[in-house]
């Protein structure tokens, strides 16, 4: 128990050196999230020396015990989950307690926050249209799009099939029936389609007086309601706000049915911050309501679980490369495989006998922290899941996002992906398709059994861009994209 100064609210760290505290709580944390599955791993993170170069290895390793039973991946969740409550403190007042033991029925009320609304003047959208370039498509030229996606890798199956139904059924585009709480309003959030297509929204975004004009104006300019908590102004920090934000969300459950995404992200230490305290709302909402719903979206720079259908075809590329594959396979012998490094080297054999190969597009450049508050609500998911509650899961695909702009090196990667089968997608474009692939899952979701692995679910409707059809591991190959980038950046070209 510490003091601090009086009227702060704050989720942090515990007390250390504030250079090392971030890499200190993400290690106690996934092996606190292994230990009773897989002993040597959880030493592995506790002795590792470098996290920062580690972590990729640890986190494919996690992976692959998660996908072994639906029950290890249920009890590494839970742990990891347990963990980092143990360990975040949450301030206020003079006071800092552990994040597990906070009461938010002490530490707010309903009345905390007020209510925003916006309601749309536009009429309900009739068609599934998505931007693609210049253009719109709809109809049998997205179906056909879908085809040619999937043909080439771009997404998998259930994601295309998802769409269709969405296509052959526009009266679910406004969400009747549905309350969404969009926790949020990144850049691939579904917030705008949604409102769009008349859907009825609870949004939690930061304050800023620009951001929320600008949201306003889009929820009056669709067909939807746009609900938002005010405090000072418009908007709320999840990070601070979290006790008020779980009351304000409490006071408008009603007969509509909850659906919870967890779409807010920060980079560095913060985003892990701000993840487990996303967490802490979507906890109490499914807690308090068995129909709730729980979404989100996967990062394409992650790692992921995937069948042997998609390992089969990245080593097809593999051995159809031609006469590149020379000069591929002389970069890799004298560069000691750094570069062009074979993908799914290993394979995963779970308590069914299926086979799996893990998916590894994590990227040195985005770091542990990035892995960890992802992993932190995929955690959360497995959880809703294995409690019975349904859950809309998607790995997004890469896109031009400010986030990526602002990394140079990752950005000069995205200029040339296309030269190895990847396709960067614009942010409208794939902000759409996610949300229509969110529509599918609530108003006709794919059968999947009660025990069915989470890990599973990521798989089943992936929207990757092609990271998962590569014949080799994405970081073995981003060195060289980032220097062909570079080339096309001089000269203008996306």
């Amino acid at each position: 128990m510490g003091t601090v100064g009086q009227g702060r609210w704050d989720l942090v760290f515990p007390s250390g050196a504030p250079d090392r505290i971030g890499d200190m709580f993400a290690t106690a944390v996934v092996a606190d999230a292994v230990r009773r599955f897989d002993a040597d791993l959880a030493q592995t993170v506790e002795t590792c020396r470098d996290w920062h170069r580690e972590y990729r290895t640890v986190f494919r390793g996690m992976t692959a015990l998660a996908i072994g039973s639906p029950a290890v991946c249920a009890g590494i969740a839970t742990e990891g989950l347990r963990s980092a409550r143990n360990l975040l403190r949450f301030v206020t007042g003079y006071t800092v307690a552990p994040l597990r033991s906070i009461d938010v029925e002490s530490q707010a009320t309903a009345d905390t926050l007020r209510t925003g609304v916006v309601e749309g003047g536009a009429e309900p959208a009739d068609r599934l249209e998505v931007p693609f370039r210049d253009g719109l498509l709809s109809g049998d030229a997205l179906r056909g799009k879908l085809t040619d996606w999937r043909q080439h890798g771009i997404i998998e199956p259930g994601f295309a099939a998802a769409v269709e139904r969405v296509i052959d059924h526009p009266e679910w585009l406004a969400l009747p029936g549905f309350r969404v709480i969009v926790a949020g309003v990144t850049e691939l959030a579904p917030l705008r389609p949604l409102l769009h297509w008349g859907a009825d929204v609870l949004a939690i975004a930061p304050p800023g007086e620009q951001r929320w004009r600008d949201l306003t104006e889009l929820a009056r300019a669709g067909a939807g309601v746009l609900r938002y908590p005010i405090a000072a102004g418009p908007g709320a920090d999840i990070t601070r706000q979290f006790p008020a934000l779980v009351h304000w969300i409490r006071a408008h459950l009603d007969d509509l049915r909850p659906v919870f995404g967890g779409y807010a992200h920060r980079p560095g230490p913060a985003g892990v911050r701000l993840a487990a305290a996303v967490d802490v709302l979507a906890e109490d909402l499914l807690s308090r309501r068995s129909d709730a719903v729980f979404a989100l979206l996967g990062s394409p720079t992650d790692c992921y679980a995937v069948p042997e259908t998609v390992v089969a075809d990245a080593h097809r590329r593999r051995r159809d490369r031609g006469l590149r594959a020379v000069d591929q396979e002389v970069l890799r012998v004298l560069t000691r495989s750094a570069l062009y490094q074979p993908s799914y080297r290993t394979h995963v054999t779970d308590q069914q006998g299926a086979s799996w190969g893990i998916a590894d597009a994590l990227l040195p450049s985005q770091g542990p922290d990035h892995a960890l508050s992802h992993r932190l609500l995929r955690w959360r998911a497995s959880l809703a899941h294995t409690a019975g509650h349904p859950i809309s899961v998607t790995v997004a695909p890469p896109a031009w996002t400010r986030a990526i702009r602002a990394q140079r090196t990752l950005a000069a990667a995205y200029r040339s992906a296309h030269r190895y089968g990847i396709e960067i997608f614009a942010p409208d474009t794939a902000r759409t398709l996610l949300a229509a692939k969110l529509v599918a899952d609530l108003c006709a979701p794919p059968p999947v059994d009660s025990d069915t692995n989470p890990e599973y679910l990521f798989a089943l409707g992936a929207a990757h861009g092609g990271l998962w059809h590569q014949p080799f591991e994405p970081s073995s190959i981003l060195p060289v994209a980032a220097a062909t980038g570079c080339v096309r950046g001089l000269f203008g070209t996306h």
